[in-house]
């Protein structure tokens, strides 16, 4: 496989692929928290601005002290406005030709940019934003025409177009050094985004890509376990056949590995069922309350015939009280596995020693074999499926790797702890700690 495969694995792409989707779920999200936060704030901004123009407007329909000329006996009764007021909100008389009649009042200072402004009776009653210009000089007002009664009290303004500005100028550039920051804030945390979806992606397909690596390494090696002794079956079925008119007898031999492989096979195919029930959270555990010691008694028994018909000593070492809550099932499922392994790797005249006690509530089982023992390096995945201490041994003397595998699996169903060290001076011993309250 070349390189450039290598790297476009399916699981890389799938993980490439939502990287993007997360990225792209970040950018529209962000862009449209921007974008309301932008919408709002100049919707706020825009609101204060004409709220202040209604509330000139009621003003002056209402000739308010505060809007009403001050008395001055030098002007018929009337006094403009404070030509010096703030340079924020003006207001301009129309009469109804659009001559503006309070020119004066205005100041030069306004005067030079606001007489720009003219009459436009079409937009009578609705706010407008216009920009003046005066020179060098140019700004935006937002602005509000109103037709004031005749029966207003204010000789100015009765009778005659009102026209309403107030500069927004500083609304603008504050609206606009709001965008900016905004942008800059999400193109901040955009780019942060990116390193959090790769980090999102990377860690959400870890278990997936686990699954997967998984999945095609048992299904692989399944194949090939299944493949080992049904290709045994066939050579000597096929054997068999060239010699039809042979006896039992004389096949006995054929028939018998035949046989030991279908036993295998079962065995195998068993165990592949247990773990892929196990893979699906099918299986439950069934606890129920048993008489201890009895019952393990029950499992060594058998175990102490086999070891001495090996030429193996046996030693059962059982010291229980009371009952316990335990998976009779799985728990003897777990008893077999490690003792079958016991005897197996134990030599002729070796011992396999077995100490079950009882701690509180706590069931501890240790298996012991003067075997070869297990590499240091071979401990931490000697609970690996399809794991082997030695890769070289065929399945018929080195098992197929998924009897401790089960084991761990039963222990952790059970909340328990399963570990492996060795035994001194050779061999390897195997501790269960497992709750049965």
């Amino acid at each position: 496989m070349s390189k450039k495969n290598q790297k476009s694995t399916p699981e890389k792409r799938q993980q490439f692929q939502l990287f993007i989707k997360e990225l792209v779920m970040f950018a529209i999200l962000f862009a449209t928290l921007g974008g309301v936060v932008y919408f709002f704030f100049h919707e706020s901004v825009y609101h204060n601005i004409d709220q202040g123009l209604q509330g000139e407007r009621n003003r002056i329909l209402k000739n308010t002290p505060q809007d009403a000329f001050k008395r001055d006996p030098g002007s018929r009764g009337v006094q403009p406005p404070e030509a010096a007021g703030p340079f924020r909100a003006n207001t301009i008389v129309f009469d109804g030709n659009g001559k503006i009649l309070n020119a004066g009042w205005l100041g030069t200072r306004n005067y030079n940019l606001l007489k720009n402004s003219t009459l436009d009776k079409t937009q009578l009653n609705k706010i407008q934003e216009v920009v003046l210009s005066s020179g060098t000089v140019t700004s935006h007002f937002r602005t509000l025409l109103i037709k004031v009664p005749t029966t207003n009290t204010n000789p100015m303004y009765r009778g005659n177009y009102v026209l309403i500005l107030e500069n927004v100028d500083a609304d603008l550039l504050a609206i606009s050094s709001f965008r900016k920051a905004l942008l800059v804030t999400l193109v901040f945390f955009w780019i942060l985004a990116i390193a959090v979806a790769y980090f999102l992606s990377r860690s959400s397909m870890k278990p997936i890509i686990q699954s997967w690596r998984r999945q095609r390494d048992f299904s692989a090696n399944a194949a090939h376990e299944l493949r080992t002794p049904l290709t045994v079956i066939q050579n000597q079925l096929e054997y068999m056949l060239t010699k039809p008119k042979d006896q039992v007898m004389t096949q006995i031999d054929e028939i018998s590995t035949a046989l030991g492989e279908v036993k295998h096979l079962k065995t195998l195919t068993n165990r592949l069922l247990v773990l892929a029930r196990s893979d699906s959270g099918t299986i439950q555990i069934n606890r129920q309350s048993v008489d201890l010691e009895p019952w393990f008694d029950g499992i060594l028994k058998p175990y102490a015939e086999i070891a001495t018909s090996q030429q193996k000593a046996f030693n059962p070492v059982v010291k229980l009280s009371g009952q316990g809550r335990i998976d009779t099932d799985f728990i003897r499922q777990l008893m077999v596995i490690l003792l079958d392994n016991a005897i197996k790797y134990t030599p002729p005249t070796g011992t396999v020693t077995v100490r079950v006690t009882r701690s509180h509530d706590n069931l501890h089982l240790e298996v012991a074999d003067t075997g070869a023992g297990i590499a240091d390096d071979d401990k931490v995945r000697v609970f690996d499926r399809f794991y082997r201490t030695d890769q070289s041994r065929n399945s018929k003397t080195g098992g197929n790797g998924l009897g401790l595998a089960i084991a761990k699996w039963i222990v952790d169903q059970h909340r328990g702890r399963i570990t492996v060290r060795d035994n001194h001076p050779k061999g390897a011993v195997f501790s269960v700690t497992l709750p049965i309250n």
